[in-house]
């Protein structure tokens, strides 16, 4: 079995925060965070539920989590990605590899490539 490490972060949400606290807007810099941290402990229980994930640390808008498995169903994941943007209103960029250093400079090419995806490791060496 092969050791997977999934690395989340959430898109833009300093930004959204730093806006409302800005423009003085008490209210929607509430809305924004209870949304958003509902949806981040509903991915992290999905997580945990479909893949059997062991959840290194989560906090804020960043997640990382490793798992055991002979394929690793990037579909599913995708999915999961999809209804956090539902529930959120918020995107995700999120890198897997092989070792928690992978799955980070994965999740880097994610943010770095307009984010909002799901990019693997073994991307890297193919440009």
């Amino acid at each position: 079995m092969q050791e997977y490490f999934i690395a989340v972060d959430g898109d833009n949400v300093g930004s959204h925060l730093e806006y409302f606290a800005i423009t003085n807007n008490v209210e929607a810099l509430k809305a924004f965070s209870q949304k958003f941290n509902s949806a981040m402990d509903w991915f992290e229980k999905e997580l945990v539920k479909c893949f059997n994930v062991s959840v290194v640390f989560y906090g804020g808008d960043n997640l990382l989590a490793s798992t055991y498995s002979d394929k690793f169903e990037k579909e599913l994941l995708e999915g999961l990605r999809l209804e956090f943007f539902k529930r959120s209103d918020s995107t995700l960029s999120i890198g897997l590899g092989e070792s928690p250093q992978q799955a980070y400079l994965a999740l880097k090419l994610a943010k770095t490539n307009g984010k909002n995806a799901i990019r693997e490791f073994s991307e890297l060496s193919h440009g």
